[in-house]
């Protein structure tokens, strides 16, 4: 990485026309497997939570050999934000020279995590899911809904997508935009059992904090992206099916604390013992993914601040490749 002496500002709709999501999936793998050969430094994710507000805020640190910059993410979750007209997440990323410190870029990381979250569950769906896996319910009709279903049609030959909102006309909305983007056959569930029970991969992402999913309603060898959990409280599946499960976690500290087992693991349910691997052992060859036809697997996903690492790289590194820096601003 050449010295600069400048920093680099880029705004959302810039890093829209610089980075596509199938360009993120390598990025966020790559990282997956530094994190299994022990090749990075991520401190604990750090929380400041506003209980009268319903939302949070957190700061994720990371550098990861292999990515030139390292950087630190700070960014909030406001579940309703959108009576607000504002975004449930809004970020920011500084990525820094570790050789001097210098700032290199800060980036609107909005739409950035949006694209790191989806890749991870790509990855994890490469690894876990049945690769004749055709089939997908989808739990939750906003953005994050949008960007795993993307990201599973670059890993998997898809047919046919089932989504359950809280609002039928969210649904209705998702059904016709996601119809048209990915010419898939996409219909509207009056239930999430009806949303689910044909599905070969599974995908929620909603703020719940009572179990949506019963293990009864599910095919055998289904795999599930758990997205949704990512604070202390919030738990999407019945802690019956992940019982049953090959866990896979992204950390198990971050996990335990605000992933889809923090609640059965302190209520006694689940035990460390429990979680299979994190998702960088898997990555890294250490440990095999799906290793039974049918066998069901859950990837816990919280989001981790090397995915954020490997992101703010390839945004960077791609806007000085395109030398339009007219178009850029610099402080």
């Amino acid at each position: 990485m050449a010295a600069s002496k400048r920093t680099l500002l880029l705004d959302q709709r810039t890093i829209r026309k610089l980075v596509t999501l199938r360009e993120a999936m390598p990025a966020v793998e790559k990282a997956f497997k530094r994190l299994g050969e022990g090749r990075v430094q991520m401190p604990a994710k750090l929380y400041i939570h506003f209980e009268r507000y319903q939302g949070d805020f957190r700061a994720m640190p990371a550098a990861v050999d292999g990515f030139p910059g390292c950087s630190i993410k700070w960014v909030n979750v406001h579940p309703h934000n959108l009576k607000k007209g504002l975004p449930t997440v809004m970020a920011l990323l500084i990525l820094s020279d570790p050789r001097t410190g210098f700032p290199l870029c800060v980036m609107d990381a909005t739409y950035a995590t949006a694209m790191r979250t989806a890749a991870a569950g790509g990855v994890a769906a490469k690894y876990l899911a049945r690769r004749d896996a055709k089939h997908v319910g989808i739990i939750g009709c906003g953005v994050q809904a949008k960007y795993q279903l993307l990201a599973l049609c670059e890993v998997r030959a898809l047919e046919s997508v089932s989504v359950c909102g809280l609002k039928r006309l969210e649904a209705v909305r998702y059904q016709q935009e996601m119809a048209k983007v990915t010419g898939l056959r996409v219909s509207v569930a009056e239930s999430v059992r009806g949303c689910v029970e044909n599905a070969d991969i599974i995908v929620t992402t909603t703020p719940s904090r009572r179990p949506l999913i019963k293990p009864e309603w599910l095919k055998k060898g289904v795999h599930i992206n758990a997205i949704g959990a990512d604070a202390k409280g919030k738990q999407e599946l019945d802690y019956r099916l992940l019982q049953k499960a090959k866990i896979v976690v992204d950390a198990w500290e971050q996990a335990a604390h605000s992933g889809e087992i923090n609640v059965p693991l302190r209520c006694g349910q689940l035990q460390r013992s429990d979680i299979y691997a994190h998702i960088g052992e898997i990555a890294a060859g250490s440990k095999k993914g799906r290793t039974r036809l049918l066998e069901t697997t859950v990837f816990d996903s919280t989001g981790l601040a090397i995915q954020d690492t490997a992101i703010a790289n390839l945004i960077y590194q791609k806007a000085l490749r395109l030398k339009k820096k007219q178009f850029y601003r610099f402080i």
